[in-house]
């Protein structure tokens, strides 16, 4: 019996995402973990931190940890940018504050934490269809930070996990 493309996709929950664009590729993250959108923001690298992180940037008083998203999913980097944004996510005490919380919002950070991406896209509506993340195996890629994938008319979007992905704490691999 073979089984049919509807009934592959995983349930989307209630709320919308957030598209965004970085070294040509798409991808996604639940609206709800996000704070605000910074435009060009600048960034001060700091030494002996993880390859990861491409810095801090001085926020209204606060530092904020600014991640360099393609290092962290293993892909080259690329240079900072004057068009790049940083989307800065809500720290732990914000996300518990809300009344429906995203899925795994306990693994935020206390701290402002950042993603610096090239551009943003659109707000994608309740309700998008989301397809699991292929396997690591086959995509090469670290499945902890991938949620799914969704089909566009450009290609595939890639809907990250941002629990995981702004954790600073190294969650283990299976069989480490």
């Amino acid at each position: 019996m073979t089984q049919s493309l509807a009934t592959t996709l995983v349930a989307p929950r209630d709320s919308q995402l957030l598209e965004f664009k970085s070294c040509g590729r798409h991808y996604a993250c639940d609206l709800l973990w996000v704070k605000e959108v910074l435009r060009s923001p600048i960034v001060t690298p700091v030494s002996m931190a993880a390859s990861y992180v491409r810095g801090v940037v001085h926020l209204r008083g606060q530092i904020l940890t600014a991640f360099d998203l393609e290092d962290r999913l293993g892909h080259p980097s690329s240079p900072t940018l004057p068009q790049n944004r940083c989307i800065v996510f809500k720290t732990a005490n914000d996300l518990a504050r809300l009344p429906q919380p995203p899925e795994n919002h306990d693994m935020a950070d206390s701290d402002p934490t950042g993603l610096l991406v090239d551009s943003i896209g659109d707000i994608l509506p309740a309700g998008t269809r989301v397809l699991p993340a292929p396997p690591e195996a086959l995509s090469g890629l670290d499945t902890r930070f991938i949620a799914g994938v969704i089909s566009s008319d450009f290609g595939l979007i890639t809907v990250l996990q941002i629990s995981n992905l702004v954790s600073v704490a190294e969650p283990k691999k299976n069989g480490a």
